[in-house]
């Protein structure tokens, strides 16, 4: 098996368009040179490969291969109808992290701090380019909410995704509607309709607020259920809290070729660690009818809102 590591200092050649790889998007093949015998010499993001295939080949030719994410690492197959393989096995390339995030962001020419990083992670999960100068706008428009910079950047960034663009108002209001906070004359039933049907026009973050109600119309508790389609709207995340008996409990769901892959959670305020662990089992019991999917706990600033900052980021030699 290939194994090659992707590491910080690969250095990014222009700061603009730099493409994430998403699990399940295609990457190109090119091939070099023709070895005889079915066996040619190719490049995949400046890494060669050695190929295999049943069908002729020249140089310069072209293929697709499938990337897949699996225990942190990016995992290249050519499409089977192909007739294509890699001639050691699939094309393996390590997760760089943090340390190639905080190259990126240098690259751009913006500092690696914790809003950058979290507005990219959003870019990343949203499967938008990386462009220094929208990044840079969107942060300046995160850094007017004192306290709620975070969250305003995933809402600025959700606007932009959806061809909406992001100013104070809206991003005011959305925070007002999506973390339950008042808003003053603005937060009424109309008022919400409106914002809801802005948001929810196109694929990407489908957001959809609800109370829990018993007789008597007592409003017990009250949430959102965040729904992430990606752009074949295909249902890649599901996130949802509750806010119930002085708790808030977060979900947040992955989902692989729409089977359920993965499962994080967190209960506020924090239980104990003997709690915690009780909780996750019992998750991992109802989850079993569900292919036993990966369940674990996580931190709140992990899992709340779009919980883009759990996401792996996934980058061949950063450009591709």
């Amino acid at each position: 098996m290939n194994l090659a590591a992707i590491h910080a200092q690969q250095q990014i050649p222009s700061p603009k368009n730099v493409k994430v790889l998403q699990n399940g998007s295609s990457v190109l093949v090119r091939v070099i040179a023709d070895k005889g015998g079915g066996q040619y010499e190719g490049s995949v993001a400046g890494v060669r490969v050695n190929l295999r295939s049943q069908n002729p080949l020249k140089p310069g030719d072209v293929f697709t291969a499938t990337v897949n994410l699996k225990n942190g690492k990016i995992e290249v197959s050519p499409k089977t109808e192909s007739g294509i393989t890699f001639t050691s096995g699939k094309l393996i390339f390590e997760n760089a992290g943090a340390a190639h995030l905080e190259n990126l962001l240098n690259s751009l020419g913006l500092p690696a701090d914790e809003i950058n990083k979290h507005l990219a992670m959003q870019f990343k999960q949203l499967e938008m380019k990386f462009d220094g100068s929208l990044l840079r706008k969107l942060r300046g428009l995160s850094v007017r909410f004192n306290g709620k910079e975070k969250s305003a950047g995933e809402i600025a960034s959700i606007l932009k995704q959806k061809g909406i663009e992001p100013d104070g108002e809206l991003i005011n209001a959305l925070l007002s509607l999506l973390y339950d906070e008042q808003a003053g004359e603005d937060s009424t039933d109309k008022k919400k309709d409106q914002i809801l049907k802005i948001i929810n026009h196109k694929n990407g973050w489908i957001f959809l607020p609800y109370e829990i109600v018993r007789a008597g119309n007592e409003v017990l508790g009250t949430g959102v259920i965040r729904l992430l389609f990606d752009s074949a709207n295909q249902l890649k995340k599901t996130n949802f809290n509750v806010k119930l008996n002085q708790k808030e409990y977060i979900f947040n769901l992955d989902f692989e070729k729409k089977h359920l892959s993965k499962l994080m959670a967190n209960i506020s305020p924090e239980p104990s660690e003997a709690e915690k662990e009780e909780f996750i089992s019992a998750l991992q019991k109802k989850l079993l009818p569900f292919g036993k999917p990966e369940t674990s706990w996580a931190e709140k600033e992990d899992v709340e809102g779009s919980g883009c900052d759990s996401e792996e980021l996934l980058m061949v030699g950063g450009m591709v």
